[in-house]
């Protein structure tokens, strides 16, 4: 983990998260007004920097900007960036700065621990802390003696709407009052979003509509949040006079100077009732939250406010929803993988602000974030509920009977037998632990995502689980659960049952259909024989399983791959006797439009940052694998080999995936001789790839032809020795990182060349 003092990460880091280019307009000036006071030598003791400004004036876009600011990198390494919001927990955030410094130990609860210990860790660094939207006044009363001051120039960031706040922060620096946009940079902005270029004739966009947008844009008063939510909503109409003239009507707002709330909810207005019930649970995430979408989208499903379409699952529908809501700049995405999906988003506050009230005012959602708030709100049909709670005792007199959905942030303490029409019961981001009591009730629970800690009990859960007849989505992956095979595969409805690898819960046996199954993660069969023969869950999409010669034989895994014909994402752990090399891809039905392959032969894995992770014992040899032009599904985006020897350069078949976007090569970690053959990238080999691994690939050699690999952003070589660093490294046009282990000094010197050649490169 990179430390204080580190330099700064490449892209694809929390301080480089995937916002729209068009919400930064205007801002390098005040990037570097910013960068330069946090660099000011007039100051070498510690001093505080606030930027001060409106809630959509882009506070936050700013500051990020001047996170990933070269000057700051250099000068500070790592930022570490912390988000306090509306009501902060000293605690919480202490644990959050323990942890961007590495130094967390587990469950470690103590203030006062906790405080010295990070004082101590910044005694010798120059460091830079941001504290994104501030709004008590006591936050740094409370946190500034936790920062230790040596003279040496290190800096607080802090984002706030309040300029009270930032005097009390410090008197060193004026607050850096961020100004609302001009009416030329205003212009441009709603434009970028309400008419992109490809839509505007060769003269730019024609005048009469131009007239309507400085109307539209009169309104805002130099807000970029309005401004890109407004122009999103008339991108989704026809470029028509008379359309932008309807709707300019009908404003009879105006931004007061003070919030952008009402041009928000304009752009909610205008949404079907579908996905304004769909923009409401973004209420039910904390302020600032990163939202996993494979989560809300489920939830979505199960509360029913997707509708079905013949030609998609309503998984796919829920998708274009979300996409729907983030093309009209009402969610922010933040993360995507490497097929181009989205994977985290967010909402602005501003826009969680409306949803909660919204949402409150429609009955539909509550958020919980301290026990009292459940007298006024008794009658809402979802709660979320923020703070650790004895959710039995407090719902008991004032919650309503009728709650359909329950979403759990915190510790909690939860009887299930008393909410008999809940739908959804999900413990979402920072859940600690969820005690479940009286294993009971919930007979309609359509969506069940638990970490609670199951162990001993898995009979009476599992008959639980049974008893749900309309039970979609089982997420236990974070849990402590036991086998649950005699129980879970009764459930008919399942759509997606999500477990974890290490309580060996078998698949499903032959005899069971589940023919609305999309998603089976983490099953094995690798411990008992079940009755021969492969299930039939022909509609999944996504696949991980562990399988053992002795208990699933090649024949039968065959079997199964053969039947699932919409199978995008597969992930297979062989061990004993299963030779996966042997698998003749091009022979199954989702040959053409599989885009995620992971195949382990071997039971010891590597991560990220090159550390033995070791699943149950395998003395067996590795595979040898021989690689053909057509041997892997041609569209794959990532590809992840685990345990295998090769024979011959993998480069030379595996560099003509032309989608390929991440590939890991983790060889075996058993010693061996030295292969006689070399790595070599071909030139326009790799044309999308952006992040390579190798690990435990014996070879002495890799050369890179010019033109290879122009996309590479991030590489990753590990127990690799003897094989030397290329130069032609230092040729890859968008590369980024590099990280290599080795022992080898001429390895240690050919990298530091490198570095001195391209010092953009980390």
């Amino acid at each position: 983990m990179l430390g204080i003092g580190d330099k700064i990460p490449p892209p694809n880091t929390e301080l480089n998260l995937i916002f729209d280019d068009s919400d930064v307009i205007g801002f390098d000036t005040h990037r570097d007004d910013v960068v330069k006071l946090l660099l000011d030598e007039a100051y070498k003791s510690l001093a505080v920097v606030s930027i001060v400004g409106l809630g959509g004036l882009g506070k936050t876009t700013l500051a990020r900007k001047v996170c990933n600011s070269g000057d700051v990198s250099e000068n500070f390494g790592k930022p570490i960036w912390i988000t306090i919001s509306q009501t902060y927990d000293l605690l919480k955030i202490l644990q959050d700065i323990a942890k961007d410094l590495g130094i967390l130990s587990e469950n470690t609860e103590d203030k006062k621990e906790l405080a010295i210990k990070i004082r101590v860790f910044l005694e010798e660094k120059r460091y830079l802390i941001i504290f994104d939207d501030v709004w008590a006044e006591d936050l740094w009363e409370n946190i500034k003696n936790v920062m230790p001051d040596k003279n040496n120039g290190s800096r607080i960031l802090i984002t706030t709407r309040f300029e009270n706040i930032a005097k009390m922060a410090d008197t060193k620096y004026d607050p850096y009052k961020l100004p609302t946009l001009d009416q030329e940079q205003s212009l441009n902005l709603f434009l970028r979003k309400a008419v992109p270029k490809k839509h505007q004739c060769a003269d730019g966009l024609p005048h009469e509509l131009k007239s309507l947008a400085q109307e539209f844009v009169a309104k805002c008063k130099g807000l970029p949040l309005a401004l890109i939510v407004l122009g999103s909503l008339l991108s989704a109409k026809s470029y028509d006079f008379h359309e932008w003239r309807e709707l300019l009507d009908t404003m009879s707002w105006q931004v007061d100077g003070s919030k952008c709330i009402d041009v928000i909810a304009t752009s909610y207005e205008y949404l079907p009732l579908a996905k304004k019930l769909c923009f409401l649970y973004f209420a039910a995430y904390p302020e600032d939250c990163k939202i996993p979408i494979i989560d809300l989208l489920r939830m979505w499903v199960a509360e029913r406010l997707i509708p079905q379409e013949d030609t998609r699952t309503l998984e796919e529908t829920a998708m274009c929803f979300l996409k729907d809501l983030v093309q009209r700049s009402m969610v922010q995405v933040l993360e995507k993988g490497m097929d181009g999906s989205i994977i985290y988003c967010r909402v602005h506050d501003v826009l969680r602000d409306l949803a909660i009230l919204k949402a409150k005012e429609m009955n539909f959602l509550v958020v919980c974030s301290k026990p009292d708030d459940w007298k006024s709100y008794n009658k809402a049909r979802r709660v979320a509920i923020h703070y650790s709670s004895n959710v039995n005792e407090i719902m008991g007199d004032y919650a309503n009977p009728n709650i359909r959905s329950l979403l759990l942030i915190g510790k909690s303490i939860l009887d299930c037998s008393k909410y008999r029409v809940l739908r959804v019961l999900g413990c979402m981001l920072y859940v600690k632990k969820v005690v479940l009591q009286n294993f009971k009730g919930l007979p309609h629970l359509r969506y069940l995502k638990l970490n609670s800690e199951i162990e001993g009990k898995e009979r009476e859960f599992g008959e639980w689980i049974r008893g749900m007849k309309y039970l979609e989505t089982l997420d236990l992956e974070e849990s402590k659960h036991g086998d649950l095979s005699k129980w879970i595969w009764q459930v008919k409805t399942l759509r997606h049952a999500i477990l974890n690898y290490n309580y060996n819960t078998r698949g499903p046996p032959a005899s069971v259909d589940l023919r609305n199954l999309q998603t089976l993660v983490n099953v094995n069969y690798s411990e008992s024989r079940q009755a021969s023969g492969s299930p039939n869950i022909t509609e999944v999409r996504e696949l991980r399983i562990k399988v053992h010669e002795k208990y699933f034989s090649m024949e039968e895994l065959i079997t199964l791959l053969h039947k699932l014909k919409h199978l995008v994402d597969l992930d297979i752990r062989g061990v004993s006797g299963i030779d996966l090399g042997r698998i003749i891809w091009k022979d199954f039905p989702f040959y053409k439009h599989l885009k995620n392959l992971q195949i382990m032969e071997k039971s010891r894995i590597f991560n990220g940052e090159g550390n033995k992770g070791i699943l149950p014992a395998n003395d067996d040899d590795s595979k040898t694998l021989v690689l053909d032009d057509d041997i892997f599904p041609p569209h794959l985006t990532y590809l992840e080999l685990i345990g295998f020897e090769f024979v011959s350069d993998p480069m030379s078949v595996l560099q003509k995936l032309q989608n390929l976007k991440n590939l890991d090569i983790l060889g075996s970690e058993k010693e061996k001789v030295l292969m006689s053959w070399r790595l070599k990238c071909s030139a326009g080999g790799f044309k999308q790839l952006e992040k390579l691994r190798i690990w435990h690939l014996i070879v002495d050699e890799w050369e890179i032809e010019s033109g290879a690999m122009p996309m590479l952003k991030e590489l990753w070589v590990g127990y690799c020795d003897p094989l030397r660093v290329p130069l032609e490294l230092v040729h890859l046009p968008s590369l980024e990182s590099l990280n290599w282990y080795t022992d080898i000094q001429t390895n240690k010197d050919m990298i530091s060349s490198i570095h001195k050649q391209r010092p953009d490169v980390y």
